[in-house]
């Protein structure tokens, strides 16, 4: 008797077929590798980027804090903080009515101190003059004398005057000559008091105009003058208050010039060997996300600091003009370090580089979309390309995204 075939014997007879159809497709696909995505390789550059934080701070100079060394009440605020002044313009005035009677009662003192000197020039010069007179009459005086006590002498000795007339004469020269010598001393004296006197004068004149000048200097410490273009960035008094000098408000007005920062870049000390002075600085801060500044590198500080228990080497980045204006003191930065830069080189992108079985494998796709793994020889890896040294060729097509089966991969070398 002939068996009879049901149809749920032949339903499950197709699915027997078609889960071993299956089987086989899938144990083919777990061998094969998928391409996904694909590349060229090709000539591009390569750039080496060392990402760190940074923050903005004044340069040397930029920031001057100023205050007064006269005491009294401040008379005037001329500035508010945000004002742009001028270096040089007068920016706050403190009372100064005790500072100039000082320098009035100064300036007398000087005004006597130079008539001093002006009437010290004028009798002087006529009492040497007087003196001199005295001696040139006593020098005449004495040859008179001397004349007669000669011819007296002869007289005597002819017996036609007396000794007496003799002795007369030779007194009377002797006296002459002792006169000479008398104002001839006084002449020497009044001399030598003259340069005393003008000495003394002269110094009188000086030391009063010392302090007159001193008691300008301090009239000139109760006005406060910008001490550099740029902006009042602080300001701790106001009119009406007291202020004593070298006891309080140290900084009076503080100015900023918005136009010269610089930037320090924070790098950490594993990271330190590769950075170099002139090496390029692309930074954004958080108030303009979209904005690339740009700067150099400087110079790199020789001591660290520690941030967090992390040793840090600090990087300097000036700032130009027109970049420093568009920022603030103590904003923080985030900043790329351009430690190395390559043009026209032959590159792949870093997505195209596998790790495989512990190794770094490269895909190369065929005509026919199969991919088959190499291992080249790697340069410089950047954020977005990796330079290849050999190992590839320009224009072959290399998998970016693909699966690749869970097998080791043997014999790629």
């Amino acid at each position: 008797m002939r068996k009879r075939i049901t149809i749920p014997s032949i339903v499950m007879l197709m699915l027997l077929c078609i889960v071993a159809g299956w089987y086989f497709f899938l144990r083919e696909d777990e061998d094969a590798v998928k391409v996904l995505a694909t590349a060229f390789v090709k000539r591009g550059s390569v750039t080496v980027q060392l990402k760190s934080t940074g923050i903005v701070q004044p340069q040397v100079g930029a920031i001057v804090k100023t205050g007064t060394r006269a005491t009294g009440v401040i008379e005037r605020m001329l500035v508010r903080v945000g004002d742009h002044v001028e270096k040089g313009a007068l920016i706050a005035k403190i009372d100064d009515r005790e500072q100039r009677a000082t320098y009035i009662s100064v300036e007398a003192n000087l005004k006597q101190a130079q008539a001093q000197l002006e009437n010290v020039n004028k009798t002087f010069p006529l009492q040497i003059n007087e003196a001199k007179a005295n001696l040139e009459a006593s020098i005449a005086q004495r040859e008179f004398a001397y004349i007669t006590w000669k011819r007296n002498k002869y007289l005597v000795s002819t017996k036609l005057e007396a000794q007496a007339a003799l002795d007369e004469a030779y007194q009377n020269h002797i006296v002459a000559v002792n006169q000479v010598k008398a104002n001839e001393y006084a002449l020497n004296l009044v001399v030598e008091n003259f340069a005393t006197a003008v000495v003394d004068a002269v110094e009188g004149v000086i030391a009063a105009q010392a302090n007159l000048d001193n008691a300008n200097i301090q009239i000139s410490y109760t006005q406060i003058y910008a001490p550099i273009t740029g902006v009042v960035s602080e300001v701790t008094g106001q009119e009406g208050e007291t202020v004593v000098s070298g006891l309080q408000v140290a900084a009076l007005i503080t100015m900023l010039d918005p136009s010269r920062l610089e930037m320090l870049i924070y790098v950490d000390e594993t990271d330190v060997g590769t950075v170099a002075r002139g090496m390029p600085v692309n930074f954004t801060v958080d108030a303009f996300p979209d904005v690339i500044f740009r700067g150099a590198v400087s110079q790199i500080y020789p001591e660290a600091v520690i941030r967090d228990n992390i040793v840090y080497y600090q990087a300097l980045v000036p700032l130009s003009p027109d970049t420093a204006l568009q920022l603030r003191p103590t904003m923080t930065t985030q900043c790329s370090i351009i430690t190395d830069e390559k043009d026209s080189i032959l590159v792949i992108p870093n997505e195209a580089i596998k790790w495989v079985g512990g190794k770094q494998y490269v895909y190369v796709v065929d005509e026919d979309n199969n991919a088959r793994p190499v291992s080249p020889k790697f340069g410089i890896m950047g954020e977005q390309n990796t330079q290849i040294l050999s190992g590839l060729e320009e224009g072959e097509k290399v998998a970016v995204r693909l699966i690749v089966p869970t097998t080791t991969t043997e014999g790629s070398e």
